[in-house]
């Protein structure tokens, strides 16, 4: 009996901790791309340690950047993935591709060389874990389909 209480004790409380709300990236959906961009200057600041006048840019660039990751992504809500043609997608990627070069060129005139060198490896290292989480969203899907 008394086992049996302690497994369910046990099965609640890991139920209830799965279930936290306020995952970090759904809470960044309820901001504004001027609030993300303050947020994300913010920690660029404390990763960088950058000056005054670097916050300054940053923030600027960070403001633009996300007013038009903004209006791209609406752009992509109205597009069906499945029916885009190869050379659609391809021009998206490319697109794509073309603005990350952009950020990097205007990141390595704002940042110092050794700052430039940390915001690459901390870049490197997020790329990495989205590609970690979109293999695992993929395996899922696999799964769930048999």
């Amino acid at each position: 009996m008394k086992n049996l209480i302690i497994a369910l004790l046990l099965g609640t409380s890991i139920m209830a901790y799965g279930q936290k709300e306020g995952k970090p990236r759904q809470q960044m959906q309820d901001f504004t791309p001027e609030q993300r961009a303050v947020l994300k200057t913010k920690k660029m600041t404390l990763h960088l340690d950058l000056s005054q006048n670097q916050q300054d840019q940053l923030l600027a660039l960070n403001k633009k950047w996300a007013k038009e990751r903004e209006a791209k992504k609406a752009e992509l809500k109205s597009l069906n993935r499945e029916e885009m043609t190869s050379d659609q997608k391809f021009k998206q990627m490319n697109e794509m591709l073309d603005t990350q070069i952009a950020h990097q060129k205007e990141m390595k005139k704002l940042l110092n060389e050794k700052q430039y060198d940390v915001w690459k490896k901390s870049m490197g290292k997020k790329s990495q874990k989205l590609k970690e989480r979109k293999e695992h969203y993929a395996k899922r899907q696999r799964l769930h389909q048999k």
